[in-house]
């Protein structure tokens, strides 16, 4: 099955709560991918407001973007989350309601929480996907997959040690640690010593037996099965039909 955003087997936030914004953010010598840009309010934002009209942004902001206004006479520093993505050239952000008033022209710099940074996380979680698929689809659909925390806590550890590589990092010593563990795990999903909770595999994991008679009456293939004394369970294979016998005229 193709990789869509709807097969995902973790999400950026969880790749957030893994790293924290610290290890997320872009920062601001990242080869100018972060932005950098100033958001500045453009009228006061009281107590309680879901919204905050500010000069027009030059990049996007993500939904769960986390701002610290400041200045303006401000006596301390605010900090405001979006709660909807804001695209570029937008005037106005949707927040969750604010707990302290925030005048005209206060102003919060933007690290780094962009499209950039979206984008990484994303392609992030693809990868972390990819490699729980590799392992696991052998005996695993993807929906049955979907089921499983423990799948899903493979597949945002993966992609949190793939965004730490991609930007040039070393990947923190108890991420490398608990993906090992991780591997190890996978490894005995793979070869069936392991079975994960909430799935269902493609099919049985025992071995079907059948009881067989040889009998002589016939001129072909003389070994039969008895279906009444052999194991039950339908198989995913197809059943094989000896046709020279079925068309051969016994007499």
């Amino acid at each position: 099955m193709p990789i869509s955003l709807a097969t995902l087997f973790c999400a950026p936030a969880d790749v957030w709560d893994i790293l924290s914004a610290e290890g997320v953010d872009l920062r601001l010598d990242d080869h100018n991918l972060a932005s950098g840009q100033i958001i500045a309010t453009t009228a006061d934002t009281p107590v309680g407001a879901t919204s905050m009209t500010v000069s027009a942004i030059p990049v996007a902001l993500l939904a769960g973007a986390q701002l610290v206004f400041d200045s303006a006479g401000m006596a301390a520093p605010v900090q405001v989350q979006l709660s909807a993505v804001a695209n570029v050239g937008a005037t106005s952000l949707s927040l969750q309601a604010t707990t302290i008033d925030v005048p005209s022209g206060a102003q919060a710099r933007d690290s780094g929480v962009n499209a950039a940074t979206g984008a990484r996380l994303v392609t992030g979680c693809r990868k972390g996907t990819s490699k729980i698929k590799l392992y696991c689809n052998q005996r695993y659909d993807d929906g049955q997959l979907k089921l499983s925390g423990t799948v899903l806590d493979w597949a945002a550890l993966y992609a949190a040690k793939w965004l730490c590589s991609r930007r040039a990092q070393g990947v923190p010593k108890s991420i490398a640690a608990d993906w090992e563990d991780a591997k190890e795990e996978l490894l005995m999903v793979q070869m069936g010593q392991l079975s994960i909770e909430d799935c269902a595999t493609r099919g049985t994991d025992w071995p079907s037996i059948s009881n067989i008679t040889v009998d002589p009456g016939y001129d072909f293939m003389r070994a039969r099965v008895e279906p009444n004394i052999s194991e039950q369970t339908p198989t995913a294979y197809s059943q094989f039909i000896d046709w020279n016998s079925a068309a051969w005229l016994e007499w």
